[in-house]
């Protein structure tokens, strides 16, 4: 209670600590400090200039840019979903069960509510997207973590979900991870898929980090389970992080339920934003090229972290993250990584 007017319990959570660090990174960075930023998910390149060009000249031939559909431009979906057949072999995708959002956040908060009650319980893997827990607490949902092993590569296995002691109607999956780097295979996508349906778990698989991946593709859940919601972005491997724009692929049953959410909560995403996307998809080869880059900071990462007695590390198979043991040097994770930002200028998460 503040002066006898009501605050709401679910609007009190806690801080998301990734981007308290981006602000105090750039609080620095406006005194004129030169900070080595490695503390923030995103890409170190924008997106394609030819690209730009075309946003550029739509904004131009019509400056008024209006709604378009809730779900998005038609046009857009209609090239997402030929993505999921160039790109994993998945053909006939309706694109009436794409959701184009305000960056998969929103599409991610459409898809619970669309699937869920409040009240009902949604399975977490840890380590996880911190963020995850702030949104379902938020949204009125329950959560139980699983705590994850070493030994299988910090991800879920069947064998975990069965034994893990919690029952729950949904699961969240995060392959590359944040925080880990680390992949599901794809026999091990397949088998949770399964256990999912067997079970009548609800899967969200969260595909944000495709396209980044350093040994093999990485599989969809889209062709495994009818019944999972895949969500993805266009901030990490499109480079587009500031348009805040995403998409999620959700089931039949749950399409024009998230539709007649869309419409009420957000009106329709970003026009301009989804116009870049709709070209973007034409300049592949700029975005590989980005990715042979994030290789070679990888590689350096590999090499120099154990010179400096950080020697415990995932294998960093995807995305922009090495899960890294410091143990030995401090018990308290967040404050080395302010002593990092205040006495080295670099920052870390």
């Amino acid at each position: 209670m503040t002066n006898g007017i009501k605050c709401s319990q679910r609007s009190d959570i806690p801080v998301f600590r990734a981007l308290d660090m981006l602000r105090q990174v750039h609080e620095l960075e406006e005194k004129g400090e030169d900070i080595k930023k490695m503390g923030a998910g995103q890409p170190c390149f924008g997106a394609p200039q030819e690209a730009l060009d075309y946003a550029i000249e739509t904004i131009k031939s019509d400056p008024r840019q209006g709604y378009t559909e809730a779900l998005g431009m038609r046009a857009l979906r209609e090239r997402i979903a030929a993505h999921y057949e160039s790109y994993y072999g998945y053909k006939n995708l309706d694109p009436a069960r794409i959701v184009v959002g305000s960056g998969s956040s929103s599409a991610m908060i459409l898809s619970f509510l669309a699937a869920f009650d409040i009240g009902d319980t949604i399975a977490l893997i840890a380590p996880t997207y911190p963020a995850y827990r702030n949104i379902l607490k938020a949204i009125g949902l329950n959560i139980v973590e699983i705590e994850s092993r070493e030994q299988d590569n910090y991800q879920p296995t069947r064998e975990l979900l069965e034994n893990c002691g919690h029952e729950f109607q949904g699961l969240i999956v995060n392959s590359p991870s944040n925080p880990a780097g680390t992949m599901i295979s794809t026999a091990g996508l397949k088998d949770i898929c399964a256990w999912c349906d067997e079970n009548n778990v609800r899967l969200i698989s969260d595909e944000a980090y495709h396209g980044i991946t350093y040994e093999e593709k990485a599989a969809t859940a889209v062709k495994y389970s009818q019944n999972a919601i895949v969500l993805n972005t266009f901030s990490k491997y499109f480079a587009m992080t500031g348009w805040r724009l995403g998409w999620a692929v959700v089931p039949d049953t749950l399409a024009d339920r998230v539709k007649k959410l869309s419409e009420n909560l957000f009106v329709s995403p970003p026009t301009i934003a989804q116009h870049l996307a709709w070209k973007i998809f034409d300049h592949t080869d700029v975005l590989d090229s980005y990715v042979a880059q994030y290789r070679k900071n990888r590689e350096i990462l590999r090499r120099e972290l154990p010179k400096i007695g950080i020697k415990t590390f995932t294998n960093a198979a995807g995305a922009f993250y090495i899960y890294a043991d410091i143990h030995h040097l401090s018990n308290d994770s967040e404050e080395f990584c302010r002593r990092a930002l205040s006495e080295a200028k670099v920052s870390l998460t």
